[in-house]
């Protein structure tokens, strides 16, 4: 059985990224130093780990979940908002192991392009993907869902001045 230590270091609360080992998601827990570390354990002699961000606005149903979200929420006082900046991280890496294995990925700054993470281990490792990216069909999505948000907002208080010029 091999035993892997992964460090994650450079995450902030806008970049959540999903971490997966052969598939595996794989949960990674918060230290005293606001860095992220977990322990896997594994038989194989190599593993995949893949590092990517999923943004609710690249789902099937983005435009369903965005209408229910704006109305629960109060037609949208009560929303996070969405990220605007549509930054998508892709990374893939194959990694050799030995007995024991000690790996730190540091994440960099959001940028539109550029590596993603570095990696820093003394284990053999290629790198397949390491990318951030801007989605362009994500970026017209996040400006079609603010420009629905500002019409609904002028609809809404076009029907509350009529009511109130009705009633009175």
């Amino acid at each position: 059985m091999k035993t892997v230590n992964f460090k994650v270091v450079g995450i902030n609360s806008k970049m959540i990224p999903n971490f997966k080992i052969d598939n595996e998601i794989i949960k990674f827990k918060k230290n005293e130093f606001d860095s992220y570390e977990t322990t896997y354990q594994t038989d194989k002699d190599e593993i995949e780990l893949t590092v990517s961000r999923n943004l609710e606005l690249a789902s099937k149903f983005w435009w369903l979940y965005a209408l229910i979200s704006f109305i629960v929420s109060i037609f949208g006082i009560f929303e996070p908002p969405y990220d605007k900046k549509n930054i998508v991280i892709d990374c893939k890496f194959k990694i050799k192991l030995n007995e024991f294995n000690e790996i730190k990925l540091t994440f960099n700054s959001l940028t539109t392009n550029g590596k993603a993470v570095e990696i820093n281990t003394l284990n053999e490792y290629e790198e397949i993907k390491n990318e951030f990216y801007v989605d362009k069909k994500l970026k017209i999505r996040w400006i079609l869902l603010l420009v629905s948000k500002i019409l609904i907002w002028i609809a809404l208080i076009i029907v509350i001045v009529f009511l109130v010029k009705n009633k009175i």
